[in-house]
């Protein structure tokens, strides 16, 4: 369970922003809350909003890119190799050299850990990995402690370092320490070297963190309708559920049928050079459609909406059995999607008929019809982002804002109106847009 994300000098981001899913004190719609064992509640799914460029793409690329950074880690790279996707503030030359930070903290298995990573290309400046932990009632007393605490010191061009014994042996953890370059993370060393806690920690980025960006990414539709296929075919009941919301979600597909597809790929050879083409099969989805006269007709994804391919590669991300609990993030939910689907594919994930394990989502949308406090999204599930005239964002969760978003309050209207930020100044040019009163002549 994700508990909060915090970036500093990450991209647009240049002072501390947190997006905390802490639940705030509001008893509306009750259900889309997770309760822990020791009272706290955090909230199912978090909403991010703003207008173009405020940042909300950014609050998912540095999720990624600590995902990316774990993942580079636990494979061997050369001391050379550039760190992925820690991109500081460029608009300010003070900080473009400076490193970027992304922290986390996540509950697993009734331990909170805080994973705090600040990195340029070339180095890890810091990272340390905290636990909190809770023992069993009548004392449930809490306790914390510092696994990992890694620093660079650039005086003197070294790092200072210390490895709690909970990691490992002693001779491990000062193998660890010579072995991991600059370049990589500890954890991921760690990791490689048998140490449940870090076992767990990369686990949870391996198999409980999940990414889905199709309107970016060319590659992403086919990678996530290629899973869905392959789910769909695992699971027999997992299709049938998959089924029955399609069928029901008025896109005119009464059943979903797996094929297999032919695929060419491109393989080159560094030995001599050439390249290769190699075919290969993978899971596809055919959906059957009822015609007029009661026959049946079968398409393939080439001919099916893209609002349709979405909302079936949405909904098995979401409904994806599992025995753990995940973190679904995705950008751009509402997008080639119909405004009263995605309002049922967010109940989807507050339903705990259909979500059993809880699991929680993360993404950014446009759409205001979203924000029904008393019956899709509680304040304390949306999050603003804006940006000012130097290029720097920032985000603030509207529960913060006392006055304005009252529990009873018509958040869209008022978001619509700018009260909370979040929405385009416009200048002259589109404000003044003039509106013609008579037909245009046209030449013949």
């Amino acid at each position: 369970m994700i508990i909060e994300l915090t970036l500093e000098n990450f991209k647009t981001f240049l002072e501390p922003t947190t997006i905390s899913f802490a639940a705030g004190t509001t008893s509306r719609v009750s259900g889309n809350l997770l309760r822990h064992q020791n009272g706290e509640r955090f909230v199912k799914s978090m909403a991010v909003y703003g207008r173009n460029a405020s940042g909300k793409t950014t609050t998912l690329d540095g999720l990624y890119a600590l995902w990316a950074f774990v993942d580079f880690s636990g494979q061997d790279q050369k001391p050379t190799s550039r760190i992925p996707r820690f991109e500081p503030f460029a608009l300010d030359q003070s900080w473009s050299k400076r490193p970027s930070r992304v922290a986390l903290t996540i509950e697993l298995e009734g331990e909170r850990f805080t994973f705090d990573v600040s990195a340029t290309a070339d180095r890890v400046w810091n990272e340390t990995l905290k636990v909190q932990r809770t023992s069993k009632q009548p004392s449930r007393k809490t306790t914390a402690k510092l696994l990992i605490e890694r620093i660079w010191n650039p005086d003197n061009e070294n790092y200072s370092t210390t490895l709690h014994e909970d990691l490992g042996t002693e001779l491990t953890r000062k193998a660890v320490i010579e072995q991991t370059t600059p370049n990589r993370l500890m954890l991921g060393k760690l990791a490689s070297m048998n140490s449940d806690v870090a076992r767990r920690i990369t686990e949870w980025f391996d198999r409980d963190l999940e990414f889905y960006d199709m309107h970016r990414n060319p590659f992403s539709e086919d990678a996530m309708l290629e899973k869905s296929a392959r789910l769909l075919k695992e699971s027999k009941t997992f299709a049938e559920v998959v089924a029955r919301f399609m069928k029901d979600a008025d896109t005119g597909i009464q059943e979903l049928h797996i094929v297999d597809e032919e695929t060419v790929t491109t393989v080159f050879s560094e030995s001599d050079k050439s390249v290769e083409f190699k075919k290969s099969t993978k899971p596809g989805i055919s959906f059957r459609h009822a015609t007029e006269d009661g026959s049946e007709v079968f398409f393939r994804r080439q001919r099916e909406s893209s609002g349709t391919l979405r909302f079936v590669a949405l909904l098995a991300a979401i409904l994806e059995p599992s025995q753990r609990r995940r973190l679904v993030c995705i950008d751009e939910l509402s997008a080639s999607m119909h405004p009263d689907l995605v309002r049922r594919l967010v109940r989807v994930i507050h339903s705990s008929r259909y979500n059993k394990l809880g699991n929680q989502l993360l993404f950014t949308t446009h759409d205001t019809h979203l924000m029904d406090p008393n019956e899709l999204l509680r304040r304390d599930q949306i999050t603003l982002c804006n940006k000012d005239r130097f290029g720097r964002s920032t985000t603030k969760r509207l529960d913060e804002f006392q006055d304005a978003a009252r529990s009873d309050a018509n958040l869209q209207k008022q978001y619509l109106q700018g009260r909370f930020g979040g929405i385009p100044q416009f200048g002259p040019t589109l404000e003044d847009v003039p509106v013609d009163d008579e037909p245009m002549e046209v030449a013949p």
